[in-house]
This record gives C-alpha cells, structure tokens and sequence, in this order.
C-alpha cells in the first residue's frame, strides 16, 4: 500500500520538476521557512497539511501559524486523521491561499542516516489540486470547501518551478558547504572566514532566544487580551530582533553610550517574567542601591546578555526564585544572578564560555561565548563564581563610570 500511495502523489509530478538532487534535512528546514513565512507574518486566509515526522528546527514556525486567525493547520501525523496510514516515510507541506499554493513532498526513507532526501515540489500550478485530490481520499474530515474557497487559477507551470528548483539547488549546496561538524559537546567547524560565519551564527542564536520569547508573550496575549505591557514587551523582542538581523548586514553595529544599569535589568526582568513562569519560577532584583549607577555598554547587547543568562537559568531549575543582586567594588559594580537549580558539572565549569561548547542535545555553543565577548568589549567580565548543590552565580563586573 505504502509503494501504490508514494507513487500515487509522485505521479502528478512531471518530469521537469523531479530531480536527482539530494536535499539536507536543514535544507528543506529552509525552504519550508521560505514558503510558510510569509503566511504566518501576514496572517492570509489559508490551509496547510503538513506531515512532519522531524520537527525539529521547524517548532517555532508550526506555533506561529498555529497562532494565525486565518490560517488552518492540519497535522496528518495526528490520530484520527488519517482513514488509513499508506504514506509511511513520506512527508510533505500542502498549502493553498488566495495568492500562491505549494505542494513539498519529500522521504528520507532511502537514505541510511535518515537526514537526505529527493524533494518533489510544485508552485502555482494546478497540479497541486491534484496532490490535494489524492490526499483528501485518506483523510477522515472533508476539505474541500476549505482548500478550494481561495482556489487560484494556475496553469502547469513548469518553467516557474524548474527556476524554483534552481534556487533550491543552489540553496541546499551552499548549507551543504557551511556545514558544521557536531559531537555530543558540539564543535563548529568554522571556515575560513571565520568572523563572518561567526557573527552569523551568532546572531542566529539571538534571534532564535528572542523568538522564544515572543511565542510564549502571544500566548499569554490570549489569555489576557488587552493588556498593554505585554503588547510592549512583544515590541520591545521584535525591536530586538532588528537590531540582530541588522546585525547580519553590519558587523560593526554597536554603540556603546552611558546608561543606567538598574532600568536595562528592570527590562530584561520585563521580557523574561513570562518566559520563567512557564517552569513556575520567578525573578527577584535586591534594590539595595538607591542611586543609578552608571556603566558605559551598548544597551541592547547587555539586555541580551542579561535574558541570555536568565533564561539558562530558568532552564535548569523550576519552582525557583531566578535572584538579581548588585553590589559596588570600589570603581566596579558586580551584578550576581542567582538559581538554585541543577548544578553545572565539575569537568564543564572550565569550558563554559569556550565558543562551540555546550551541554544541550540542540545547543550551538555560542550564547555564554558571545556574552562573554559583549562584556569584555565594554571592559568588563563575566565569569561563573560558584555552582554546587544549592546554587549557582554567575556574576556581571562592569566599570563604573
């Protein structure tokens, strides 16, 4: 049943559009972004059926359509919704709006270590009905009225799809040549321009932090709808998010000015109070000093230094109070943050801040490095004080001005 079934939505694709090339599961991670971005930013009416039997990498982008008024998501992988499972190692994203449709269908079924695969795909054409027709055949619920309400009028559009499997093909060589090199630690494997790949991943890092970030905030949104704070704070993480993306085009961004450390800890507590409640946690900042103090920093970079921190620790305990305290050194202030949670291991401590170090099974190495390099760059230090049983510190030592 499962060869009948894969030939089946195989055969509705001409030849012109079946390829030969091999495709990295980051790849298709890729161009599915690619194709379902714009959707889940501009909120259009639309239907996409997905099967996804490896989300990862792809999470955050599934909530943020979830999250879309007008956009119904249908999961094929979920019981029931399937009449019979014939589909096996097959995956694929079918998607149809009032401006484009897609169909992406690809199985890694064929591939020893389960991370390449043929990709199949049309764009604007109406052979992509017809994958829709053979699918709609397996499932339990009719949707028909659904998918075809915005129906385009496409013809079979094969030179836009040879040109889009071009791009895809050139997308795909390109990860495939910047490849990492992974181990249970994580080591990257940098090229030969190094600062460029370096600042890229970085960014990345951050701009997958403030993400998260966002996420859980639109959830809360709709539980508490009308609540401006944390409308702010959603624009204050989009803002964010800018400042990292730019930071792709323009490596020498930074802009170092005096400011007043309590209001930037004031608002990273803002933007992190949601993130941590979901582990039941809550931040506490000691106000002992009643005056400013006043560092020189680039406030953006010490805002995502100070989430950064807060949020590994809120990864590693629950039911824990995340605790925020400054003290003044003669001309140095000395931020502590504080969790009681699961401790950092003896043979870790030491390469915590290494870049490519990490003890995560998704982790990249490179938030606790680039805070480090933020700090220094403001002539400062950031380093792990003490972690045991009952607590962990890592302190912040900035120069007063």
């Amino acid at each position: 049943m499962y060869k009948k079934a894969k030939k089946t939505l195989k055969s509705f694709l001409n030849s012109s559009v079946y390829n030969d090339e091999l495709f990295s599961r980051s790849s298709m991670n890729t161009i599915i972004r690619a194709l379902l971005e714009p959707v889940a930013n501009q909120n259009a009416v639309s239907l996409v059926f997905t099967r996804f039997k490896n989300k990862e990498g792809l999470q955050g982008l599934i909530k943020r359509l979830e999250y879309c008024n007008n956009v119904e998501m249908v999961d094929v992988t979920a019981p029931n919704v399937l009449i019979k499972d014939d589909y096996v190692e097959l995956e694929f994203v079918i998607f149809t709006s009032a401006r484009y449709n897609f169909a992406l269908i690809w199985d890694y079924s064929n591939d020893p270590d389960k991370n390449k695969t043929n990709a199949y795909f049309l764009a604007n054409s109406r052979l992509v009905n017809d994958v829709y027709e053979v699918l709609q055949l397996n499932l339990n619920e009719n949707y028909k009225e659904k998918f075809y309400l915005h129906k385009p009028e496409r013809r079979e559009n094969e030179l836009l799809n040879e040109a889009l499997f071009n791009v895809f093909k050139k997308l795909n060589n390109s990860i495939e040549e910047n490849a990492y090199s992974q181990n249970d630690d994580f080591i990257l494997d940098l090229s030969d321009e190094e600062n460029r790949d370096e600042k890229i991943r970085t960014a990345s890092h951050e701009i997958k932090n403030q993400l998260s970030v966002i996420d859980i905030y639109l959830k809360l949104i709709e539980k508490e709808t009308g609540k401006n704070k944390n409308i702010e704070v959603i624009k204050k993480a989009d803002s964010l998010i800018a400042i990292w993306l730019n930071e792709l085009k323009n490596y020498e961004n930074e802009e170092i000015k005096e400011i007043i450390l309590q209001d930037v800890i004031e608002e990273s507590i803002d933007i992190m109070s949601g993130v941590v409640n979901q582990n039941n946690n809550k931040i506490a900042f000691d106000k002992n000093i009643k005056y400013d103090i006043k560092v020189f920093a680039d406030e953006n970079k010490l805002l995502s230094v100070l989430n950064n921190i807060i949020k590994n620790a809120d990864e590693s305990t629950k039911n824990d109070t995340i605790e925020l305290k400054l003290d003044i050194d003669k001309n140095k202030v000395n931020l502590d943050i504080i969790n009681h949670g699961q401790k950092i291991k003896e043979e870790n401590k030491k390469h915590i801040f290494d870049k490519g170090f990490t003890t995560k099974t998704k982790g990249w190495g490179i938030g606790l490095y680039a805070c480090k390099k933020y700090i220094e760059n403001f002539r400062g230090n950031l380093e792990l004080l003490l972690s045991d049983d009952k607590i962990t510190i890592f302190r912040i030592t900035l120069p007063l001005n």
